[in-house]
């Protein structure tokens, strides 16, 4: 009996003895290791950890924590912005102040990243209180009841390395003026008012964000204000109406929805661009000296005053245009922008463009250049008759050019023209003083119908592309049509594909989602 009881004392007692050597290999390894293990855990782990026990709860590793990301505890934008209360305000920021004041005093910040509706005054001490921890990285995606000025200490920070500001209402309030029942429309984004840049920044993204002091010209983001800079991102910004760019590092370069009339860039290093839908006013110019530029990314007006060499080492093009009746101007300012492309290696581009492109080849003739590097064509079109003058214009004009892919759209009407066998033949003359290289084609309709100007599109390319080795069409099927009517399209396409005897000629179903390859508009379907 008594050996029996000393049993079920003991038994306790190394159940004990276990549990504690185990709970313990992890506990007494030193803080160094352990901070570095919870690094990679989210705020509210860490802060989870306190309760586990006592000695956790003297550790206190939150207080020392590199990255504080308190996106996970953020509320959304409120439905009525007009009727705001703490109670829609972010939950991270009630207790944000509270982390940050019991920090150690050594323990610098890495990351902090803030998301969801805040008030004014909860934001700036946010911001005074991270820089006093040597913040590297500082993104604010955030919702505001007013505009927020980005407070001095920003500007004097030395340890900033990336900085993102997004203001999350892009669209325009409805408020009533306090002394009148008059509708007005209220903006809200972040202030800058200083003309100081971040010497320290190498990563700057602003979106919503007001320049006060430079209506009139700007020459804040030079080398001696942004040296560091190596990746800018300025996005429905207002204020600057003359805007030049001038940062001796900068490699990647993206501006969208500028409200710009002059714009100036001069980036001896810089290697990608993207300049979309950034002028408002009717007489624009772009000054651009990128001789290192791999990309170039251009969605604006046709009339803009394109000045620029052509870039020798460019690799990848996306040209859209926006315009309703191309007049002389027009086109010469247009024809520069694709001069300046002539050296690339793969383009997309849109219905406009084939339509200024065959305006110019009907005004002067034929180009005056050749897209003699271009092996990639990615174009969308509705097949009008412009538009197939100007993708006839790339095929005369691109002699090694591999692929072209196509996307077109049925939905217009009117092209009975492009029907005539007659027409495709005199368009044909275009193509027989070069020789064919062409070795893959690929159409994508996207609508339920199979256009007779797609199935002439095709016997075209089959009857006088005699280098063609591989064509795709994918067709979206329509209840509508019979089998019959199907086969019928197939058999009429397979009858003109012995001139190309190697040819194969694939037809595919209807993709499940569209294609889309670094920003490209074309839409595949």
């Amino acid at each position: 009996m008594e050996n029996r009881a000393s049993k079920k004392r003991k038994q306790p007692a190394a159940l004990v003895k276990k549990e504690k050597s185990s709970s313990d290999r992890f506990s007494d390894l030193p803080y160094e290791i352990l901070e570095h293990i919870f690094s990679f855990l989210p705020i509210k782990s860490i802060a989870q950890t306190t309760v586990l026990s006592k000695h956790w709860n003297l550790l206190s590793l939150w207080r020392s924590h590199p990255h504080l990301d308190f996106s996970p505890l953020s509320n959304p934008e409120p439905r009525n912005p007009r009727r705001l209360s703490h109670k829609h305000q972010c939950k991270a920021t009630k207790f944000v102040p509270i982390v940050l004041s019991r920090r150690q005093q050594d323990s610098n910040i890495t990351t902090f990243r803030l998301f969801g509706h805040v008030s004014y005054s909860r934001l700036n001490k946010c911001i005074q209180h991270v820089m006093n921890h040597r913040i590297k990285q500082l993104e604010l995606d955030v919702y505001l009841d007013c505009s927020f000025t980005l407070p001095p200490c920003l500007f004097n920070c030395n340890t900033l390395r990336v900085l993102t500001l997004n203001h999350q209402k892009t669209a325009p309030v409805q408020i009533y003026s306090t002394f009148s029942t008059c509708l007005e429309l209220s903006y809200k984004h972040f202030n800058y008012l200083t003309s100081a840049g971040l010497s320290s920044v190498h990563t700057l993204s602003l979106t919503n964000v007001h320049f006060n002091f430079f209506e009139h010209g700007s020459d804040l983001f030079s080398g001696d204000k942004f040296p560091l800079l190596r990746n800018l991102c300025l996005k429905n910004c207002r204020g600057m109406i003359d805007l030049k760019i001038n940062c001796p590092g900068l490699e990647i370069l993206k501006l969208e929805v500028l409200r710009l009339k002059d714009l100036g860039i001069f980036g001896v290093g810089l290697l990608e661009l993207q300049v979309k839908k950034c002028y408002l006013y009717a007489d624009c110019s772009a000054k651009i000296l990128a001789p290192s530029l791999h990309c170039l990314y251009w969605e604006n007006k046709a009339n803009v005053e394109f000045t620029a060499e052509s870039f020798r080492d460019i690799n990848t093009g996306f040209l859209f245009f926006r315009i309703k009746t191309p007049d002389a101007a027009t086109l010469n300012r247009a024809s520069k922008v694709l001069s300046a492309l002539c050296f690339a290696r793969s383009l997309s581009v849109g219905s406009q463009v084939l339509e200024i492109l065959s305006s110019i080849y009907s005004s002067e003739g034929g180009l005056r250049y050749s897209f003699n590097n271009l092996r990639t064509l990615e174009l969308r079109t509705y097949l009008t008759k412009d538009e197939v003058t100007g993708i006839i214009c790339f095929l005369s004009s691109s002699p090694i050019l591999h692929t072209v892919t196509m996307g077109v759209s049925c939905s217009m009407t009117g092209n009975e023209t492009l029907d005539d066998d007659r027409y495709w033949s005199s368009q044909s003359q275009n193509l027989k003083s070069i020789e064919r290289h062409l070795k893959v084609a690929r159409i994508d309709v996207q609508g339920t119908k199979m256009s007779k100007s797609v199935v002439s599109l095709v016997k075209f390319l089959l009857r006088y592309e005699t280098a063609l080795q591989e064509m795709t069409l994918t067709l979206e099927s329509d209840p509508a049509d019979s089998p019959v009517v199907q086969r019928t399209i197939r058999s009429e396409i397979m009858k003109f594909a012995l001139p190309s005897s190697n040819v194969i000629i694939s037809f595919l179903p209807t993709r499940p989602e569209p294609l889309n390859s670094r920003g490209t508009l074309l839409e595949l379907v």
